[in-house]
């Protein structure tokens, strides 16, 4: 019975096509391969056999894994094609103006979101800069009076786009494995970020 079950979700996958991993941002796919096909979802993210959420959170950071050997090889697939728009993240004015222009992001990586979210997450927010916070998982208040600023990337091959480990720097209490944000949205890691390599906009948030 169980194995009826799976042959007809995977069938259904097949021959519909696609998985909707964010509510902003369909995902189409095609597997090439069925690792990992049956893995049960937490969160939106397929596991490999023997890993789960809590598994990989639980490493201690500095020693978490290569995502890879994690999550499956069809799954990392779409999270590259998840940013073929591109990516962003967004930056309180004053911070860009305390370090500079030149060289944006941490040397170990700077946590982006795909570019298709956050046309939406902004889109919706309606100028209210209390739902961005919500959004991006930013705690309350936090930007409160300050301007913000969005960062654009075109060329994330360029910058070594990838599922971040959770060893990075910038990665906090509220990371997840698997390259998703608290609120189902995309994220990566990339390289600094040159000047000639973004493109910056002050956002009209109150």
């Amino acid at each position: 019975m169980k194995k009826t079950i799976q042959l007809i979700g995977l069938f259904t996958m097949l021959f519909a096509g696609f998985f909707s991993f964010s509510t902003a941002n369909p995902v189409y796919f095609y597997p090439g391969e069925l690792e990992g096909i049956f893995a049960p979802l937490e969160d939106g993210v397929p596991y490999k056999a023997g890993w789960d959420k809590a598994k990989v959170i639980g490493i201690a950071k500095g020693s978490r894994p290569n995502p890879s050997e994690y999550l499956p090889s069809w799954y990392i697939q779409i999270h590259q094609e998840a940013f073929a728009n591109g990516a962003s993240y967004l930056v309180p004015k004053s911070v860009l103006d305390k370090y500079g222009r030149a060289k944006l992001g941490r040397p170990d990586g700077q946590f982006v979101m795909s570019k298709n979210d956050m046309d939406w997450a902004i889109a919706n927010a309606n100028g209210r800069l209390s739902d961005i916070e919500t959004q991006l998982g930013i705690p309350a208040g936090a930007w409160a009076g300050k301007e913000i600023v969005r960062i654009d990337i075109k060329d994330v091959k360029a910058l070594h786009l990838r599922i971040p480990t959770g060893n990075e720097a910038g990665a906090n209490d509220l990371w997840l494995p698997g390259g998703k944000l608290p609120t189902g949205f995309w994220e990566a890691v990339v390289d600094q970020i040159s000047q000639g390599q973004y493109t910056e906009t002050l956002l009209n948030l109150k």
